[in-house]
């Protein structure tokens, strides 16, 4: 059980690709060259390639620590050129925008008024952070959002030091607690979402870890097996999880839900063991757009800084996007994709999704 039957509609559950139906057929077509690609749903906009913490799980280590001039990294993109870029996407109809990281978007000194900037522009806006830097400034503006991702993997302090490498915990804690208050003074609809990744060091906490989440006033408490067998990240591996107990803690996890607190035990991503799996043959990934601060679109959010899946530049002028998305070029790298060469996928479902309901129309879609 990933979510009680009362949270079935939710943003973790991957059946809502097929609310994208139409963008799949479009996607379809444009790879068969029988129409123009339609924009994408959402940019994931990395600001900033630095961060305050030192996670040995990170997964743009190899950029952010290892190889910034080898990719010609800047460290973060102009705030006037974010303001730009919100309009054009704006303009261009993209309904998300996700502010990432390629580090921790919120060392961006000019970050934080984007959010509230981007729902006046008709865009809905998420926001991840490791929670450590929020400025009143910042909070505020995240009152905006549809949802606020909070990365903070442990339960405690020692914990804490040893999965992120710096003695920030109790700052995040009551950073969260900050912004849990100002959501309730403000009556704001944001979603305030603890994220906890599986890891050899808290596996047998994680029920703890979810009552402190439920105590400092989250909406949401999120997760899901940490992706270790990227070759790209430091001492890549197959981690050795204990699932029967893992699974007994989510249990216990979800004992603690009401109608204000939603667990959300995310594991369908991967195979029974927790390690990496792939439900599809093909890559279809055209619904989020990935913008990095070298100025570049990716083809994933998975394959990030690296060269081969580099689509091209949208800096300094963002209406250049109108003629890298959707081009020749955009084509064949998608269609060059080996995912045997894949570690995890984050739309794994969505590509299962257009080979099982488009392409070979299992679900009968003719009749309702």
């Amino acid at each position: 059980m990933e979510w009680r039957r009362e949270s079935k509609y939710n943003s973790f559950n991957s059946y809502k690709g097929l609310a994208y139906y139409e963008h799949y057929k479009n996607t379809v077509k444009w790879l068969d060259g029988e129409e123009k690609l339609c924009p994408p749903i959402e940019c994931n906009l990395d600001p900033f390639a630095e961060c305050n913490l030192n996670c040995y799980f990170c997964i743009v280590q190899r950029y952010i620590k290892n190889h910034r001039e080898e990719v010609g990294l800047m460290r973060k993109l102009p705030t006037e050129y974010i303001y730009r870029l919100v309009d054009f996407l704006s303009s261009w109809g993209v309904k998300g925008l996700c502010i990432s990281g390629g580090g921790e978007p919120s060392l961006h000194a000019g970050i934080w008024g984007i959010p509230q900037y981007a729902v006046s522009k008709g865009i809905d806006v998420s926001f991840v952070t490791n929670g450590v830097n929020i400025s009143d400034k910042l909070a505020e503006n995240l009152m905006s959002c549809r949802w606020v991702a909070l990365s903070v993997d442990s339960g405690n302090r020692e914990q804490y030091k040893v999965i992120k490498g710096r003695d920030s915990f109790d700052k995040v804690v009551s950073n969260i607690k900050r912004l849990s208050e100002l959501r309730r003074k403000t009556n704001a609809k944001v979603d305030l979402c603890f994220k906890c990744l599986i890891l050899p060091e808290n596996m047998y906490s994680i029920y703890e870890i979810c009552k402190l989440a439920k105590e400092i006033g989250v909406q949401d408490f999120h997760i899901r097996p940490v992706d270790f067998e990227r070759k790209d990240i430091n001492g890549y591996k197959k981690l050795a999880i204990n699932v029967e107990r893992v699974n007994d803690e989510f249990t216990k996890c979800h004992e603690l839900e009401t109608p204000d607190f939603r667990v959300y035990t995310i594991t369908h991503k991967f195979d029974p063991k927790f390690h990496v799996k792939h439900d599809f043959s093909k890559c279809f990934p055209t619904l989020i757009m990935p913008l990095l601060t070298d100025g570049n679109i990716y083809l994933c959010v998975d394959k990030k800084m690296d060269a081969k899946f580099r689509v091209g530049s949208a800096f300094p002028d963002p209406e250049e996007l109108l003629k890298i998305w959707g081009s020749d070029s955009h084509k064949e790298l998608i269609k060059s994709v080996d995912i045997n060469q894949c570690s995890r996928c984050t739309g794994s479902q969505y590509n299962a999704q257009i080979e099982n309901t488009v392409i070979q129309d299992r679900m009968c879609l003719s009749f309702p």
